[in-house]
């Protein structure tokens, strides 16, 4: 692979999310909902004496878990199957470029253009609190960093959908059947598991190593708060037999593979996508 061809076609697709209304929709509506929880929790602090800039930042985390994945599995899935129906990327693949080239410097790009939007809400967020209220900006960072961490995690399953399902009015069903099962239904299917198994607390971890939603959570809770007994017998189990640096580091591989391993799958499903 050429990193140089990746690289512009990475700038082509930035191009052509900047333009589309999508960007503008959840980067407004991000940046919106993020205020808003912003001024929500500094009014809550004014009358209760708490700190507003980490209550915002608690707010924020649900919002993340929530709004992030539900954007990058979106757009993910239409990447390629969006563009397969239009046209454009049979003209694309004409051109002197291999598969893997493109499908690359499509997920550079659109990963770009979803972290612009993060940061347009976060970063005014972190301003508005920060001068207003104080706090911690090393908290605050820390949970930019994983919400770019699980954007590109959750993009990378989108994009893997769009290649093994390259139909527009499929992949966008199968992208919110996913958003549902990561961030809703994960929960009551662990739970479910665990009553009808009787799991132990290290399978229940083990379990949330195979959700990057999970593993943000947890992550985010570890952030605010620094105590694993939040998370209940798992969190204690974990903390026994990893310590919290070993969770910490697990939870952190975890993600770098929910990332790289659907780019791979993704990839090896694009390269056998027929193009007419």
């Amino acid at each position: 692979m050429r990193p140089r061809i990746i690289h512009l076609v990475a700038r082509r697709e930035l191009r052509e999310a900047v333009r589309g209304r999508w960007f503008l929709l959840a980067a407004g509506s991000f940046f919106v909902l993020s205020m808003a929880l912003a001024w929500l929790g500094l009014a809550g602090g004014q009358r209760s004496g708490l700190a507003g800039f980490d209550r915002t930042t608690a707010s924020l985390l649900n919002l993340m878990l929530v709004f992030v994945p539900l954007v990058t599995l979106s757009l993910g899935s239409l990447g390629i199957a969006g563009e397969l129906e239009d046209g454009a990327l049979g003209l694309l693949l004409s051109q002197p470029l291999t598969r893997a080239e493109v499908y690359f410097g499509k997920y550079a790009g659109l990963y770009v253009a979803i972290a612009a939007a993060v940061l347009l809400g976060f970063g005014g967020t972190g301003v508005l609190v920060g001068v207003v209220r104080g706090g911690d900006p090393g908290l605050f960072l820390r949970l930019l960093g994983l919400t770019l961490v699980l954007a590109a995690a959750t993009l990378a399953l989108g994009t893997a959908i769009s290649a093994a399902l390259p139909r527009r009015s499929r992949v966008i069903g199968v992208a919110f059947a996913l958003w549902l099962a990561l961030v809703y239904l994960s929960d009551l299917g662990t739970i479910g598991l665990t009553i009808a198994r009787n799991l132990g607390p290290g399978q229940v971890f083990l379990l949330a190593l195979f959700n990057p939603v999970q593993e943000a959570r947890i992550l985010g809770v570890l952030a605010l708060a620094g105590r694993p007994e939040l998370l209940g017998p798992a969190g204690l189990w974990a903390q026994d037999n990893l310590g919290v640096t070993g969770m910490i580091g697990a939870l952190l591989l975890g993600l770098a593979a929910a990332v790289i391993g659907p780019l791979l799958l993704g990839l090896g499903l694009f390269r056998k996508v027929v193009v007419p």
